[in-house]
């Protein structure tokens, strides 16, 4: 290779490596806001009754950046779990039958990277989904935005259905259907404000 051949490959490698030095630093990581996010989830019953909770302790953040792409990470507090029923529904969905919060008090989501024409029209989210110390990959949807930043003006809101069988919950099959709806709700931190 000759030398001018050298320089001009070097001059390329310099210049991508500039490339993706500046993409890296104009990514950010914005953290949820604890107290204006939550996660609620439906649990399909062979009777018709209600079987609805609400997870109110939501943390994680949303990382990247409009040109590189996003990736959320959702960690929710099973020990925040509220039950809108019955309250020995709420002492079987507790436990080891169901969430087993007491050894495994924590669950998390973390996304595969979307683009930032998905954070605001909505699209596929893909990502594995950890819960009840087992990690599968799952496919929710993210909806549209219903402002122009979204989580700072408006919920960052995903949806999905999970097989509660995939991650070991298959008691009470004669009462409880496979499918589980979860809907989350998540508000970013403000910006921090520089005097």
């Amino acid at each position: 290779m000759s030398f001018a051949r050298h320089c001009a490959l070097l001059v390329l490698l310099v210049g991508i490596s500039t490339m993706a030095a500046r993409a890296r630093s104009q990514e950010s990581s914005i953290a949820i806001d604890e107290g204006n996010s939550s996660a609620r989830f439906v649990v399909h019953m062979r009777i018709p009754m209600p079987a609805e909770g609400t997870l109110n302790k939501v943390s994680g953040g949303l990382r990247g950046g409009a040109g590189t792409g996003w990736e959320v990470l959702v960690r929710v507090d099973a020990r925040s779990l509220r039950f809108d029923g019955p309250r020995w529904m709420d002492r079987v969905t507790r436990s080891d039958s169901f969430l087993a919060v007491d050894r495994f008090p924590e669950f998390g989501f973390d996304s595969e990277q979307f683009s930032d024409a998905i954070l605001h029209s909505g699209g596929p989210l893909r990502g594995q989904l950890s819960l009840r110390g087992l990690t599968r990959p799952v496919s929710f949807k993210l909806l549209p935005s219903a402002c122009a930043n979204p989580g700072r003006d408006c919920d960052i809101q995903v949806q999905g259905t999970i097989s509660r069988h995939a991650f070991g919950m298959n008691a009470y099959r004669a009462m409880v259907k496979d499918n589980v709806d979860f809907h989350f709700r998540v508000r970013l931190r403000p910006a921090a404000t520089t005097p």
